[in-house]
């Protein structure tokens, strides 16, 4: 059944992805240079002009690929250990999109930033959203596996 909680939990984690792809992770920097992190690429730029770029498509293929996930993993309700395995194997990609964003973070920008003064974005909340609204998807799965084992076993 589409209109179960979990399903709009997996809605609501594939939102927060493309939310996640669609905004910057970290932002800093001084005046004279600015320094940006987004899915796709870590940004300094000096007076306009970029002055280190370094693309990281391989975090926004991992997001969009568990967007994907997310909204099939919707359509399998019928099967809810595949349903189950499913979200686990998306946890896995959230988890390694953010954890792999937040390593750029650290390693390219801040060490750019000098500092390392600077504010995270809301994509990088996102993806935490994403991974928690994900989390809590599973456990109502399990609940609902629990719940039709246990009134099988009274028959």
């Amino acid at each position: 059944m589409l209109q179960r909680i979990q399903s709009l939990l997996l809605l609501l984690s594939a939102i927060a992805l493309g939310v996640f792809l669609a905004t910057n992770t970290w932002t800093g920097g001084t005046t004279e240079q600015q320094i940006l992190v987004n899915p796709y690429q870590v940004l300094q730029t000096q007076g306009g002009l970029a002055g280190f770029k370094k693309e990281i498509f391989y975090v926004a293929v991992l997001a969009g690929l568990a967007i994907v996930l997310s909204i099939f993993a919707i359509f399998q309700y019928k099967n809810r250990v595949r349903q189950m395995l499913f979200v686990a194997l998306n946890s896995l990609l959230i988890g390694a999109a953010v954890a792999v964003a937040v390593y750029h973070v650290k390693y390219d920008a801040m060490t750019l930033s000098g500092a390392g003064e600077g504010e995270f974005g809301i994509g990088l909340y996102a993806g935490f959203a994403a991974l928690a609204f994900n989390w809590l998807a599973n456990r109502f799965i399990k609940k609902d596996e629990k719940m039709v084992k246990d009134a099988d076993r009274m028959r």
